[in-house]
């Protein structure tokens, strides 16, 4: 009886803890909110200190669960799948949407949405994008029906070192989920060798296309075969170590992918290609800047195939999805177009100016920060293919940020005209300057802690935002 009785105590106890948890933290997150702040992460570090059992708990009132990680990606992968299984499928899904991926950001998202998924009848999903680093812990208490890696690119030296190690986390990891479904990139050898040895995996991948490279001025990782340690061999590159490889001592290579890009194109006004999935294709066109929105667009239409949508459902959403939030979001100010991009390791940066090099723009804002979420090494400025930059020699370029300095001193060595390089720390003053530029087009390329300064203040100032309005679009479940 006594047993009976402290059992009992103790169930009143954690259930106060935990309601006493989400209150606080919400609370938190209000203020954060009437500061300005994006208090994203803020709810979720606080309750889970409060309550350190939180996401185990939050985690037993969802019927799915969908994660996506990867170095590269995985926010604009995973608010597309989110809006696939809400919109087209009519789903109740959580989500973590700005992109707060580590356990305090996921937390966050749960606790935002449990009155919702607990009160409807309809199935809860949660769509969860989770920094790499974090993955192991967060599976522990969120466990995962489906795991999406997008790529694993050399990122915050200073946090991962070296490729090897984080491979080798992710490894262990998956091997304590033998229940959970992957979702792997083919092209990219780190990711794809995760699948050797398991059953229910499913791989995406790209055709060779016409803007395919031979040799490539990017940090080349990723070239050791995992079976047998040997150097792979590469056909061709996509980018970075993406691409069609073998290993010609033993024999591993590239797996066939269950999901393909075939017949790319770009265009003016940005790609069209084919998707080939399981009994069937489909062409479909992005505004996405960067071949690396392809991959994003192919992942996440994938792992909606595999979670029962047909990818000829979302032809329409495709053709006007914006991932936001300062993954290439575009403003208007001043008659002037101002986009905002995230970049965050050699590989992101290197492809974001391939990207945008075709773009109009005579002024660029090259913001760098050296705080924990950015990554306190910035040797990686050095890694980074700068020759679009350098070719387009006549474009204004300030430098701002903490370690603004150091990026202007990257710049010279790369080649750049002194005479257009101008160093503005501050970040309002770097906007400032660079809306005295007569151009129509200004781009904004920085790491994550500038990007929520810069989008404040855009809308500060009165940016209009050009993100669509995807609520606008038809249901068809």
């Amino acid at each position: 009886m006594l047993a009976k009785g402290l059992n009992w105590l103790a169930y009143l106890v954690a259930t106060f803890r935990f309601k006493l948890a989400i209150s606080l933290g919400r609370l938190a997150g209000l203020f954060s909110r009437l500061l300005g702040r994006e208090g994203t992460s803020l709810p979720g570090w606080i309750a889970l200190r409060l309550y350190p059992n939180l996401l185990r708990d939050l985690a037993r009132i969802l019927d799915k669960v969908i994660i996506i990680t990867g170095t590269n990606g995985k926010t604009t992968t995973a608010n597309l799948v989110a809006y696939i299984l809400k919109e087209r499928a009519g789903l109740n899904v959580v989500h973590n949407k700005q992109g707060a991926n580590m356990p305090a950001g996921v937390a966050a998202a749960l606790m935002a949405s449990v009155s919702q998924l607990s009160n409807t009848s309809k199935e809860r999903i949660a769509v969860l994008e989770v920094d790499e680093g974090s993955l192991g812990y967060i599976l522990t208490q969120v466990p995962a029906n489906l795991i999406v890696i997008t790529n694993l690119l050399r990122d915050q030296l200073d946090r991962y070192h070296e490729l090897e190690q984080i491979l080798k986390y992710i490894q262990q990891t998956l091997e304590n989920m033998p229940q959970a479904q992957l979702l792997l990139n083919a092209d990219d050898p780190l990711v794809a060798s995760l699948g050797r040895y398991r059953e229910d995996v499913y791989y995406f991948g790209m055709d060779r296309t016409s803007y395919i490279r031979f040799t490539s001025g990017d940090v080349q990782e990723g070239h050791i075969c995992p079976e047998c340690h040997g150097l792979l061999d590469f056909a061709y590159y996509h980018y970075s170590h993406l691409g069609q490889y073998y290993c010609p001592r033993c024999g591993w290579e590239r797996p066939l992918p269950h999901f393909r890009v075939k017949d790319l194109c770009k265009t003016r006004t940005g790609y069209t290609f084919t998707l080939v999935y399981p009994g069937g294709e489909v062409e479909l066109f992005t505004p996405l800047l960067g071949l690396y929105n392809c991959y994003n667009i192919l992942a996440a239409l994938s792992a909606g195939w595999m979670l029962g949508i047909d990818p000829r459902e979302v032809i329409e959403l495709v053709a006007i999805f914006q991932p936001g939030q300062g993954r290439t979001e575009a403003f208007r100010l001043r008659d002037k177009k101002v986009t905002l991009v995230l970049v965050k390791n050699p590989t992101g940066l290197s492809e974001a100016l391939r990207a945008v090099a075709e773009i109009r723009a005579e002024a660029y804002v090259l913001a760098i920060n050296d705080l924990a979420a950015d990554g306190r090494d910035v040797s990686w400025l050095w890694d980074v293919d700068w020759e679009p930059l350098v070719r387009g020699s006549s474009k204004r370029i300030i430098c701002s940020g903490l370690r603004a300095w150091d990026m202007a001193v990257c710049l010279k060595y790369q080649g750049i005209n002194l005479n257009l390089i101008k160093v503005v720390p501050n970040q309002a003053e770097s906007l400032e300057e660079a809306l005295q530029e007569e151009t129509s087009e200004i781009l904004i390329l920085c790491t994550y802690t500038n990007l929520a300064v810069y989008r404040r203040l855009l809308l500060r100032m009165g940016a209009q935002s050009e993100v669509k309005d995807l609520s606008s679009l038809p249901r068809t479940a």
